[in-house]
């Protein structure tokens, strides 16, 4: 269920045409964070401004469920890096894609309405509807073109183990001895299985 303002929620159940853009925060693993609108004028909203003339942002369209589900954004980025609203941390956006930097950054999307006044300043905001949130994920990127994948926070849920998390070899208490038994040797072939605490050999 998406929670929205009581302002909102009377102009979306009494008017009938809207105005209305997306609104997209970047948040990278080390906190900073870049704002960019899918309009024609920057926008305003909560004291933060969000940048229409940096990147072009295209994405796929989405389908609003009320329950939980695991679902995935592909968005499109567009940037020559020949401008200075095409970088993040100081680096053009596809130098900064290869760089790593996009490592553990997270994506959400908004969709902001406005009043009926002929443009689109920030003061005309009535409100936004969260409409996606994820892990950003690089897809492709060339040329003039990145290519993410957000992915919803329940994607976790189907997957028996973290990502990128260091899994020493395990130990086994032998059945005849009760003594722990673990191995230093390496081989090109493994396993990574839960650890039960049994009397059993685990292979």
């Amino acid at each position: 269920m998406k929670v929205v303002s009581a302002e909102l929620a009377i102009h979306l159940n009494t008017e009938k045409t809207f105005t209305s853009c997306d609104l997209y925060e970047l948040v990278l693993a080390n906190g900073n964070a870049y704002r960019y609108a899918d309009c024609d004028c920057d926008i305003v909203l909560d004291n933060r401004i969000y940048r229409h003339d940096a990147l072009i942002i295209r994405r796929q369209q989405i389908s609003l469920e009320g329950q939980v589900t695991v679902d995935t954004l592909a968005v499109t980025i567009y940037a020559d890096g020949n401008h200075a609203e095409d970088t993040i941390e100081s680096m053009p956006i596809m130098a900064a894609a290869h760089s790593g930097v996009l490592d553990g950054a997270k994506l959400s999307l908004k969709r902001a309405f406005f009043r009926e006044t002929g443009d689109l300043p920030g003061a005309s905001v009535i409100g936004t509807i969260g409409l996606f949130s994820g892990d950003v994920e690089i897809k492709n990127s060339g040329g003039t073109k990145l290519e993410l994948t957000i992915k919803s926070k329940t994607q976790g849920l189907n997957k028996e183990f973290p990502l990128r998390k260091y899994y020493p070899q395990g130990a086994y208490t032998t059945a005849a001895s009760g003594r722990v038994t673990s191995s230093g040797d390496t081989d090109d072939y493994c396993l990574i299985a839960p650890f039960v605490p049994r009397k059993e050999v685990l292979l």
